[in-house]
């Protein structure tokens, strides 16, 4: 069963219920209401009767008689029936005449009742037609003494009648109103439901095209269906991104270990030639030797420079922490100390300066960074790695007096496997993947990168990141001077 039939009968049933509900409530208040008017009518005229009627008292016997009124006819109105009786039951008078001998017959409870001056309504038949029957005393106020008792009867069929007629309207109100709502609900529900139409058939054409471009444009109802296809929309977004990612790291992989594929099988031929020729010239087995040894360090620095992308790219990041950036700015420096070479190195630590980040990944920022600095550096350049407070957060700046960068490619020093005019040049066999893995890095420690180059004068990268909360101490100027001297400088 569609989501659209199950709105619909669940709708429809619920408006039956109400509709049910107010019509029997309806019908039970008028029936309730008619009923208690014919119940007073009739004893309004019982009440006449009585009070127009009087005692007569036979002298020779002492016996008391009721005397009805002479003319009650004026009581009788149409369906309206009147009767008195003695106190043996006897009619005395009938009104409209008309009544003749359909006399009312009573029951013993009822004669009982009467008897012990208490009135009794109840519904019997005169002619076959339901009727009300009030049967009320008639007293002698002097002695107490039961005389007699006065019938009023009114026709049931104006009311009964009346509810007929009620019920026909209420049910066909309601069969009219359920017969609207259905309907009403079988568009009201396709109007709503059109936006999950929209994304099953956007997701079969989806699983069928394999094109992850497709979105939905969302419904401006600011409900749950505008919220689902929002949602959905990400989804495909972070589908789209994690499919592209895959197919780029596929592609980049597939073309940048071509070249070292490829010398690590020519090398690996030409020795194969010389041992099936059964000459081994071991100037050629040295030099073969260590370039397949180069090619296979470069290509693990490659396939590990892509592999650390694919990880940002599914979204991967590492645990940060409260980290001391002066103490890992130091050990950056050790490190990358042997690959100063001919360079002058220098580091400048402004005080203690504590971030949120990850050692292991700030240390691998840097790293990057003074790699370029030294590559792209002719021998005898000078490079400065420092650290300082600027606007409340922490500026890490590497500067170096190189070539630099022409403005137009300061844009796309960050795109991955580009490598400049100044790479190639200086023959760099890098893959272009650093600054690219530098700026993931810079972005998962939520701070900011950017790239200053004056062509013949030299670069300067910039790194800003947030201070820790924890407040910075500023260390002495004799620290200062420690912290100088326990760097290395080439």
């Amino acid at each position: 069963m569609s989501i659209r039939l199950r709105i619909v009968l669940l709708t429809t049933a619920l408006v039956a219920v109400v509709l049910t509900a107010i019509g029997t409530g309806v019908y039970l208040t008028l029936e309730r209401s008619l009923d208690q008017q014919m119940n007073t009518r009739l004893q309004n005229v019982y009440r006449g009767i009585a009070n127009d009627s009087h005692v007569v008292e036979v002298m020779q016997t002492g016996q008391r008689f009721v005397v009805p009124p002479r003319d009650i006819d004026p009581f009788a109105s149409p369906g309206l029936f009147l009767q008195i009786v003695d106190a043996n039951n006897r009619i005395i008078s009938q009104a409209p005449i008309t009544l003749g001998s359909n006399a009312l017959v009573l029951s013993h409870d009822v004669i009982s009742a009467n008897q012990d001056g208490q009135p009794a309504s109840f519904n019997g038949h005169i002619n076959g037609a339901p009727v009300r029957i009030f049967s009320g005393p008639l007293m002698d106020v002097t002695t107490g003494r039961f005389l007699g008792s006065v019938q009023v009867v009114e026709s049931l069929s104006p009311m009964l009648h009346t509810l007929s007629i009620l019920r026909l309207l209420l049910l066909t109100a309601a069969g009219l109103g359920l017969l609207f709502t259905a309907v009403a609900a079988h568009v009201l529900a396709g109007r709503s439901l059109r936006p999950l139409v929209r994304i099953t058939t956007t997701a079969r054409d989806i699983g069928h095209q394999g094109d992850l471009s497709q979105r939905i444009e969302p419904p401006h109802s600011r409900d749950e269906v505008q919220q689902l296809a929002e949602t959905f929309n990400d989804m495909l977004d972070r589908l789209e991104d994690t499919f592209n990612a895959e197919r780029r790291f596929v592609s980049d992989a597939s073309h940048e270990l071509r070249t070292p594929l490829t010398a690590l099988r020519g090398n690996a031929e030409i020795l194969l030639r010389q041992i099936d020729a059964g000459r081994i010239d071991p100037v050629d087995l040295h030099e073969g030797l260590g370039d397949i040894r180069d090619e296979a360090e470069r290509m693990g620095r490659l396939v590990r420079d892509l592999l650390t992308l694919a990880r940002a790219d599914v979204g991967w990041r590492a645990e940060l922490s409260n980290v001391h950036l002066d103490q890992v700015v130091a050990d950056a420096a050790r490190v990358a100390t042997p690959l100063a070479g001919g360079h002058e190195f220098v580091v400048e630590a402004d005080g203690e300066t504590d971030v949120v980040g990850n050692p292991d990944q700030l240390k691998q920022l840097l790293l990057i960074l003074l790699d370029n600095a030294f590559t792209y550096t002719p021998d005898g350049g000078r490079i400065v790695l420092s650290v300082h407070h600027v606007d409340g957060e922490a500026e890490i700046a590497v500067r170096d007096n190189g070539p630099g960068i022409p403005p137009e490619q300061l844009t796309r020093v960050f795109d991955r496997f580009y490598r400049g005019d100044v790479a190639r040049t200086y023959g760099n066999l890098g893959a272009g993947l650093g600054l690219a893995i530098a700026r993931w890095i810079v972005d998962c420690h939520r701070g900011t990168i950017r790239v200053e180059s004056t062509p013949g004068e030299g670069t300067t990268v910039f790194v800003r990141l947030p201070i820790s909360r924890e407040a910075a101490q500023p260390i002495s100027v004799p620290a200062r001077r420690e912290v100088a001297a326990a760097l290395p400088r080439a």
